[in-house]
């Protein structure tokens, strides 16, 4: 089952990393374990606002224990229509996946998780999902690119492949290094919770995020201030935020991957990527 597990998690970071090496886009968020969003499909994103969040997080072992609740409203002067996705990357178990809109249960189907609803102006609708996903990510796979840029910069060598050419390079890397058995380290992504075709953002009125991870866990964020609450107790790290503007690129890993990650960020937000 394992076995599986990682042959499915490397085709989808296989298609993640050719969609990054395609768009200018593209963030290396989009190939990290994270927490599951809502993802409006329809209408325009300032036609709405959330006007409650609660998302919660429990990491254990190789799985992220997830809670989203969510009161999404129309705020704009008309009556619209739209729909939602439902966007679980890497679930352990559909099994393990369980949606409510106001109050009643939504079956999850992995070949549509769509729900379409139309709201009049400042009518609500109140989402509440729960999934277990799984946290590991592959190691190898990013630094053997990083290897290459590292060799090509000593020897001065200008790489003039096309993008569509170093994407397919990064897939075939992929699955050279599962062949040898990848490095998993285990990393979570906030992401952004919910959103408007997963690129635009919604305003946020109230958001309370808490995310619960072993003691050996830190976390790399551009706005540390977000999430200065901070509490240990029976050796797990418990982290809070109610900031509604600085959540989202939160990381949770190990301490001793810190520095690693870091560096591998930095490859892929370069030029390497998207010359």
């Amino acid at each position: 089952m394992k076995r599986v597990y990682h042959i499915f998690f490397i085709l989808s970071c296989i298609l993640c990393f050719l969609f990054a090496a395609e768009t200018a886009k593209a963030t290396d968020h989009n190939i990290l374990p994270r927490f599951p969003e809502i993802v409006i499909e329809k209408s325009y994103s300032q036609f709405f606002k959330v006007k409650d969040c609660q998302a919660k997080a429990s990491i254990e072992n190789d799985i992220a224990v997830t809670s989203l609740k969510a009161v999404l409203a129309n705020v704009s002067d008309k009556e619209v229509a739209s729909s939602v996705k439902f966007r679980i990357l890497y679930p352990s178990s559909v099994s393990k996946i369980t949606i409510n809109v106001n109050g009643k249960s939504f079956k999850y189907d992995p070949e549509n998780p769509r729900y379409s609803f139309s709201l009049k102006p400042n009518e609500e609708i109140k989402f509440e999902m729960n999934a277990n996903v799984y946290i590991n990510y592959s190691i190898d796979a990013v630094r053997r690119a990083i290897k290459r840029k590292e060799e090509e910069e000593k020897a001065g060598v200008k790489d003039a492949r096309s993008v569509k050419e170093k994407g397919q390079d990064i897939a075939n890397s992929f699955l050279r290094f599962f062949k040898s058995n990848d490095r998993y380290g285990k990393r979570f992504q906030i992401g952004s919770l919910i959103s408007k075709w997963g690129l635009f953002p919604v305003d946020f009125e109230k958001i309370n995020v808490e995310i619960k991870v072993p003691e050996n866990f830190t976390v790399i964020t551009s706005s540390e201030s977000a999430w200065q609450d901070v509490k240990k107790a029976k050796r797990i790290l418990t982290y809070k935020t109610s900031d509604t503007e600085n959540y989202s690129d939160a990381i949770f890993l190990p301490e001793a991957d810190k520095e690693e990650q870091l560096k591998t960020m930095e490859i892929l937000k370069s030029d390497y990527f998207k010359r």
